[in-house]
């Protein structure tokens, strides 16, 4: 299903993902809806020269870094020897979102690698992408999908926006402890429903 008219105009979002773009813009972050990863690619090369991928996305999406590659970027898979050097300070990173939260615009990533995790966390701007189909309602939504699966080991956080903290004489300071800017993807055309699964 797709959220384009016969004129290839874009229909108006649910309320859901109207709800989901309010909370992602009030948490500093911004947010898009694109037909496919080709657009993603595009934002990603727009914004720096280096791209992280986390290397579950990478599994999940191989044709990715070929993408970012045709638009002039390095690709960068973190490996397992030492993925915090590889990634570090890198200009764009690109993850996939399990689900995005509308009550709180927050994205669950679920990361049970550290070479996962350190792309997340050492990028200066991150890219979530998440399916149109994995938005959901409220943060109940969320522990519900957490515990369907509390019984495997790994890591996920949910993200609202980008890393900021007061911590130091009380003052805000944006970036300290991961991505200075923070860009929500929905993948919500056609292109994104005949492509690989992310989750």
């Amino acid at each position: 299903m797709t959220d384009r008219t016969a004129h290839d105009t874009p229909v108006a979002a649910s309320p859901q993902r109207q709800l989901l773009r309010t909370r992602v813009e009030a948490a500093a972050s911004t947010y898009q809806e694109v037909d496919g990863w080709e657009q993603v690619s595009a934002h990603a090369a727009a914004h720096g020269d280096r791209v992280a991928i986390a290397p579950s996305l990478h599994a999940a999406q191989p044709a990715l870094a070929a993408s970012l590659e045709a638009h002039g970027c390095t690709a960068v898979v973190p490996g397992t020897d030492d993925p915090a050097a590889d990634v570090a300070d890198v200009p764009v990173a690109i993850v996939a979102g399990v689900l995005a939260v509308a009550e709180t615009g927050s994205v669950l990533v679920s990361e049970h690698e550290l070479a996962d995790r350190v792309v997340t966390m050492l990028c200066k701007r991150l890219l979530q992408v998440v399916d149109a189909a994995d938005v959901v309602d409220r943060l109940e939504d969320a522990a519900v999908w957490l515990a369907a699966r509390g019984g495997r080991a790994g890591f996920a956080s949910l993200m609202t926006g980008p890393s900021r903290t007061a911590d130091i004489e009380r003052s805000l300071t944006i970036g300290v402890q991961g991505p200075d800017e923070v860009d929500v993807f929905v993948l919500v055309g056609t292109d994104a429903a005949t492509e690989e699964s992310t989750t």
